[in-house]
């Protein structure tokens, strides 16, 4: 399911990385969209992000970020999503 359009929720693009098949996360913000640096703090926004959805970009990613949010208990909050945001 989807976040509706009102719903403003931060979140990851995953890519995989084809070279040694690892996931890489980017961090952005749900109100603009702008990439984030590590510290999670959107500067258009002037707000820190908590990124909880993960938008992923292949198929083989969505597999790949699945079966690690199922597998680890620290990440019961998260949400995957196959595609990207739209």
């Amino acid at each position: 399911m989807n976040p509706t359009k009102d719903e403003v929720r931060d979140y990851f693009i995953a890519v995989l990385n084809e070279e040694d098949d690892s996931l890489e996360m980017e961090p952005h913000c749900g109100r603009c969209d702008a990439h984030l640096n590590e510290d999670y703090y959107c500067e258009n926004c002037r707000r820190n992000c908590l990124c909880l959805d993960i938008y992923c970009k292949t198929e083989v990613a969505y597999k790949k970020v699945t079966r690690l949010l199922s597998e680890q208990e620290q990440f019961k909050k998260f949400r995957a999503f196959k595609g990207l945001k739209e």
